[in-house]
């Protein structure tokens, strides 16, 4: 049906999306076009899918120390009240209020790694990631899909434009927005600009609170690349 064919348009536009990235070694071969408006036959061969192939991982099986489970489940309550974002530091506190707790910074940033790595959370341990744990993973999938859904006529955004939009000074800015998007579209190349008005303070004010962070991360995940000028000179 359309919703259908809709989702395997889209999963063919990741996968293209992601085609020649390093990350591209972690998809697989099944696609799996799912609608969560209703009770979906697919859902559960995506399960069957997903224990397929965490089974093959090399932590499956593995012990983890009591004091690891507790603390993963304050955290996942923590995520069940719609916290996406936390703080090292909030992790450091959650686990202080422990009766049986992580004693070591060191073990701690080996229990957050061991998190990222099972899927439970998004943490890297660099100095410019380490600071903050995401908690939902689908928030960062959320991001990753409102940038290859955006649309070529997006509006400036009004909390940081004080023109008119009748104006030409907002018509100039929404003409160069324009162009940005094509940019990325057709050549890849995604600017903060354009970032901002896609994750709109007014639509998704997580997202644009924490965008520098989640830019980071999609260049941490080989999503993104800066230019090399760009690095040289130190700008973003």
């Amino acid at each position: 049906d359309y919703r259908r064919e809709h989702g395997q348009r889209y999963l063919t536009e990741i996968r293209t999306f992601l085609k020649d990235k390093p990350t591209a070694v972690h998809l697989v071969d099944d696609n799996f076009a799912i609608d969560n408006t209703v009770l979906d036959s697919k859902l559960e061969e995506l399960k069957k899918k997903i224990v397929e192939v965490a089974s093959h991982q090399p932590y499956w099986g593995e012990q983890i120390p009591t004091r690891w489970f507790l603390l993963e489940q304050k955290l996942m309550r923590l995520r069940d009240t719609g916290v996406k974002v936390v703080s090292r530091s909030t992790v450091e506190n959650l686990n202080k209020k422990g009766t049986v707790r992580i004693e070591k910074s060191e073990e701690l940033d080996l229990f957050l790694r061991y998190l990222h790595e099972t899927g439970t959370v998004i943490y890297f341990s660099i100095e410019v990631l380490r600071d903050n744990v995401v908690l939902d993973p689908r928030w960062m999938i959320d991001a990753l899909k409102l940038l290859i859904n955006a649309q070529p006529n997006l509006p400036v955004n009004s909390a940081d434009n004080n023109t008119e939009s009748s104006s030409p000074a907002a018509s100039d800015a929404d003409s160069d927005i324009t162009q940005k998007w094509l940019d990325f579209k057709e050549k890849g190349i995604l600017t903060v600009e354009l970032a901002d008005v896609i994750w709109t303070k007014e639509k998704h004010p997580d997202l644009h609170k924490r965008k520098d962070h989640i830019l980071r991360i999609m260049e941490q995940l080989n999503i993104l690349a800066r230019p090399r000028s760009f690095n040289e000179m130190g700008e973003k």
